[in-house]
């Protein structure tokens, strides 16, 4: 707070204070009263006054100062009433309670929106592990009765089987820190395990994937980290061309294991590629193949940050696409703490 604000916001008290002087002033001419005393009567007056408003001022000052200064410190905004030490001076006290009631109200409310929001995963949890089971159910049926017709339910049984892993990831993404298990693998175990649940659309699509020293050790959730090289490869295979080749290469740096997914499909535009990671975001692609959700690739970068893990694309159109996966070494995760 500057003292010329604090000033403009008493406006209406200087002018009243400034009227007293000098109708003091004229009354005490008019009665005759020596000029020296007049000049003591109005300078104590003005002493008086100018004390009162200064000191009233550095007051406010330094509560007002305090309170923007923890305002824009402050992570958690709702904790700021109670943090907050009331001040010597009504307008400040009146403000500190105002300030506790709305942060406790706000406080009720967040607990019980996260309430109602970890009730939602926990339920959607459990619906996704309870729809597996006739998935695998008719996958199984399928298995034992093939036919032309039975193997087509079985790639649509497939795509569910997809989506409902989607959304159970989805689910887990706001809280993932409670279901990661670090462990030590290695990136060809990974990548392995990737294009075992995606192998058959890559036959399908008459991909051929190819696979480059990845024997390189890191420490990673092995469960989510396949999820993503998953999803990266169904985009490989959605948004390919004739002759459908994924390459996996990786690079092993001091404090980082690089893993490079390169694909030889339609590739990204120029406009679209800042864009690929928003939610929902489909670009000129998306409007090309009616399947594109816009949720794969959003997914997937949620889930690496939770990981610490880098993600990112870059793509030329008509050549294909590269996408990077940096993730921290077991040695930098231990000298870190995590």
């Amino acid at each position: 707070m500057k003292l010329s604000e604090y000033l403009l916001d008493r406006i209406f008290s200087l002018i009243c204070m400034l009227v007293a002087a000098l109708v003091l002033l004229a009354l005490l001419w008019l009665i005759e009263t020596p000029a020296v005393f007049i000049l003591f009567a109005e300078v104590i007056l003005l002493a008086a006054y100018s004390t009162a408003l200064l000191y009233d001022f550095f007051r406010k000052q330094s509560f007002y100062n305090l309170l923007q200064k923890m305002t824009e410190q402050m992570d958690i905004k709702t904790l700021l009433g109670e943090l907050m030490v009331p001040p010597h001076f009504l307008e400040g006290q009146i403000l500190v309670d105002v300030l506790r009631c709305c942060n406790k109200y706000q406080n009720d409310r967040l607990s019980y929106a996260e309430q109602e929001n970890r009730e939602y995963r926990e339920y959607l949890d459990s619906w996704v592990h309870e729809i597996k089971t006739p998935i695998t159910s008719a996958r199984l049926i399928v298995e034992n009765e093939k036919n032309s017709t039975t193997l087509r339910i079985d790639d649509e049984l497939r795509k569910i089987d997809a989506y409902v892993e989607q959304v159970l990831y989805y689910a887990r993404s706001t809280d993932v820190e409670k279901d990661f298990k670090v462990e030590k693998t290695t990136l060809q175990a990974l990548v392995y395990a990737a294009l075992k649940t995606y192998s058959k659309p890559l036959i399908q699509a008459g991909g051929k994937p190819v696979l480059k020293e990845l024997d390189i050790p890191v420490a990673a959730d092995s469960k989510s980290c396949t999820f993503v090289i998953g999803q990266i490869l169904s985009n490989a295979i959605k948004y390919r061309k004739d002759n459908l080749q994924v390459e996996f290469s990786a690079r092993a740096e001091k404090n980082t294991v690089s893993l490079f997914i390169s694909d030889n499909g339609i590739g990204i535009s120029a406009a679209d590629l800042p864009r690929v990671f928003d939610k929902g975001f489909t670009g000129e692609n998306g409007r090309r193949y009616s399947k594109s959700t816009g949720i794969g690739l959003y997914l997937s970068q949620r889930l690496c940050r939770k990981m610490n893990i880098s993600l990112s694309i870059s793509s030329v159109p008509g050549q294909g696409t590269t996408v990077t996966m940096v993730f921290p070494t077991e040695s930098y995760l231990q000298a870190a703490g995590l």
